[in-house]
C-alpha cells in the first residue's frame, strides 16, 4: 500500500469514528430529552393531584411567592426555571379517553414548558376561563395522538376549581401566519394547536388546529 493509500484509508477510519462519536452523542441527547419529557410530564401530573386532593380535603398548602426577578440575568432566570420545572402545578389537566391523551397544562409556550407537557398560547383565555382557551403542544411528543383525532371526541379541561367537558366540532390545517384561530370568542371554545405534518423530517410548514365547544 502507498503511502498516499495508508493516508487515505488513516483519514476514512478518523472520519468513521468522528461518525459513530457524533452519533452516539445525538442518540444520547435525544433519550435524555426524552426521559426529561415523560419525568416532567408525569411529575406534574402528580403535583396537579396532589394539590387537588389537599383543596379538596379543605388544607392550606403553602406555595412560596414567586421572587422578583426584575435585576436577574437572563442566565439566572433560566436557572431558576430549571430548578422549578418540576414542581410547578400546572394550570389544567388534559384529556382526550379516546387517544389515552392526559398531559398537564401550564401558562406559555416557552421549551421547557412544552418539553413537559402542554401550554396556553400567551393572550388567550386561561383554563376555566370563558373565551378562547388556546393550547400548543409538540407533534412529536404529547400531542402525536391528535393526527388520529375525530369530529366528536371528547376532551376534559380539569383546572383545581372545576371540570369542563368539550366535544369536537372542527379540525383544520392552516398557515403559521394564521392567527385567527387565536382570537377571542363569545363562546367557551378549546384550541389545540401542533405542527403539521406530524411526521415531518424537520421544521414542519403548518399547524394542526383543532377547535372544541364546550359542552358542560
Amino acid at each position: 500500500m502507498t503511502g498516499r493509500a495508508r493516508s487515505g484509508a488513516s483519514h476514512l477510519r478518523r472520519v468513521g469514528r468522528a461518525l459513530v462519536a457524533t452519533g452516539a452523542a445525538t442518540l444520547a441527547i435525544v433519550a435524555l430529552a426524552y426521559a426529561d419529557a415523560i419525568f416532567g410530564r408525569d411529575a406534574a401530573i402528580a403535583a396537579f393531584e396532589r394539590a387537588e386532593a389537599a383543596d379538596a380535603a379543605r388544607v392550606d398548602v403553602d406555595f412560596e411567592p414567586e421572587p422578583d426577578q426584575s435585576l436577574w440575568s437572563a442566565g439566572a432566570k433560566t436557572k431558576y426555571a430549571q430548578a422549578l420545572r418540576y414542581d410547578r402545578v400546572p394550570a389544567a389537566l388534559l384529556t382526550i379517553p379516546r387517544l389515552e391523551i392526559k398531559v398537564p397544562v401550564f401558562l406559555g409556550t416557552d421549551p421547557i414548558t412544552l418539553n413537559r407537557g402542554a401550554g396556553v398560547v400567551d393572550g388567550t383565555a386561561r383554563p376555566g376561563e370563558s373565551g378562547n382557551v388556546a393550547i400548543s403542544g409538540h407533534r412529536d411528543s404529547f400531542f402525536r395522538p391528535l393526527e388520529h383525532i375525530a369530529v366528536g371526541d371528547v376532551i376534559t379541561l380539569r383546572t383545581l376549581d372545576r371540570e369542563q367537558r368539550y366535544a369536537v366540532t372542527d379540525i383544520r390545517i392552516v398557515d403559521p401566519l394564521d392567527v385567527d384561530v387565536l382570537e377571542p370568542t363569545e363562546a367557551s371554545v378549546l384550541t389545540l394547536i401542533t405542527c403539521y405534518p406530524f411526521h415531518y423530517v424537520g421544521y414542519a410548514p403548518d399547524r394542526f388546529v383543532v377547535r372544541a365547544r364546550l359542552t358542560t
